[in-house]
């Protein structure tokens, strides 16, 4: 009896011990990251007939780049979910993107430099892919070299009131993150 609840015991604490080890491990599903994007926004677009709102959160990592704080590299991952409302109904849809390289360089479009990116992408459900045809920054099934529109240099962007594309946003919030390694 005292063996048997011993054993018991001390398999408990081992297999207690084994998942706290790795609990305490970093998930590195691409390798190593060096920098973490956060992003959530909503806007409203005006027309004619009405105009729409909508809104986005997401993020992003991106890996395999090779310094202390790389300006570019080979692993990446985003996922981001994107809400339309218009006055006859709305549609709500996903996105999933592997990213096989990043670069950091200048945007012709925003007034920082941005995180550009080479992938693929995929919207779920599938039947909503107009959800992310409808707007600059969004990713097209395949890619070279895009444009994300998110800034690239660490820090935390308040973009509220930014005009891009017809669409004021009511908020636009960005939070960058490196993680230097040696």
């Amino acid at each position: 009896m005292f063996r048997r609840a011993f054993s018991r015991s001390f398999l408990g604490l081992l297999v207690a011990a084994t998942l706290g080890v790795f609990a305490a491990t970093p998930a590195q599903a691409y390798g190593a990251e060096n920098y973490q994007l956060g992003f959530a926004g909503t806007a409203f677009v005006p027309s004619a007939n009405g105009g729409f709102s909508f809104g986005f959160w997401g993020w992003c990592a991106f890996g395999g780049g090779t310094g202390s704080l790389p300006t570019s590299g080979t692993t990446g991952d985003c996922n981001y979910a994107l809400y339309i409302h218009t006055s006859p109904g709305g549609v709500t849809c996903e996105q999933s993107v592997d990213v096989s390289s990043w670069t950091i360089k200048p945007s012709s479009v925003t007034p920082f430099s941005d995180s550009f990116v080479t992938g693929t992408a995929s919207v779920h459900p599938a039947s909503a892919t107009i959800c992310f045809g409808l707007f600059p920054g969004v990713f097209p099934p395949s890619f070279t070299d895009f444009d994300t529109l998110l800034p690239a240099a660490p820090g935390h962007y308040n973009l509220n009131g930014v005009s891009l594309a017809g669409a004021t946003f009511t908020e636009l919030q960005v939070q960058v993150a490196a993680i230097p390694h040696s």
